[in-house]
């Protein structure tokens, strides 16, 4: 475990925070990378991507604030609670993520699954990069184990002396694996929204199973975690949009990648 990064008096940087800054470095050099070789406006997608970060840390705090912080003490003290440093739900950030691309992808008459597809390997790789983070810092593992690469987080969040299921790293490993499937195939000509589907679908099934040997916030439904409910959400959204993308590639009907054309380069004359 190496939580801080770097310390210089009472001045401290995670190393959490220094892995949630290379995911979205890594991101965005991703998404510039495809929208590049599709030739779309980077400006337009320049703007996407930082409206979708700022908001996506915010939803992800805010999330995470109400799994882990009771609404009294939530309601007397928000600012606080909102300012304090860690404390992220990535369901929380993905869907306020989801929420302003499909905004500003309706405010520059594009479609928003091509966004998605763009996206698609990037989040992939940022979430495994951003899993690192958490393995450092002692966040996010798993329930008690006796396997033999069950660890210990003495100064973990929360501490454990216990061995217990490096859930961290089955997410690192499992989620690059499927950033260098997204990657490998992403040149396919298919339907837009096909990559982002095949995306939901993997990452879901990942986090659901995953789930069943993690320490999480249980859900009203019994059995699943809150996160496990949205995992199943995201997988059935992906499954039912990846079937609608098949039948219209076989059909031969594709659906345009934009509904604009705002968002492409401007030839030169």
């Amino acid at each position: 475990m190496y939580p801080e990064f770097l310390s210089i008096g009472d001045f401290t940087i995670s190393s959490f925070g220094v892995m949630i800054a290379l995911c979205f470095l890594a991101g965005y050099f991703l998404i510039i990378s495809e929208a590049r070789r599709k030739r779309l406006d980077e400006k337009v997608i320049n703007n996407m991507f930082l409206a979708t970060m700022l908001r996506g840390i915010f939803w992800a705090k805010v999330l995470y604030l109400f799994e882990n912080v009771p609404l009294s003490e939530l309601l007397s003290h928000p600012l606080d609670h909102l300012l304090s440093r860690g404390g992220l739900t990535f369901y929380g950030g993905f869907f306020g993520a989801l929420i302003t691309v499909w905004t500003m992808a309706r405010l520059n008459k594009i479609s928003m699954w091509t966004i998605g597809d763009m996206a698609a390997p990037a989040l992939a790789l940022a979430y495994s990069i951003g899993r690192i983070g958490c393995l450092l810092v002692g966040d996010d593992y798993g329930v008690p184990s006796d396997l033999p690469w069950a660890m210990a987080f003495p100064r973990g969040m929360p501490p454990t002396t216990e061995t217990v299921h490096p859930t961290q790293i089955y997410e690192i490993v499992i989620m690059f694996v499927v950033f260098l499937y997204l990657w490998k195939i992403r040149k396919k000509d298919m339907p837009a929204g096909w990559l982002f589907s095949i995306y939901l679908i993997l990452a879901g099934f990942e986090r659901l199973l995953v789930e069943f040997v993690r320490n999480t916030t249980p859900s009203p439904v019994p059995g699943l975690s809150v996160a496990q409910v949205m995992a199943i959400a995201i997988i059935l959204v992906g499954a039912v949009k990846l079937y609608m993308t098949s039948a219209s590639s076989t059909s031969g009907d594709n659906q345009p990648v934009s509904r604009g054309k705002k968002l492409y380069k401007k030839k030169k004359a």
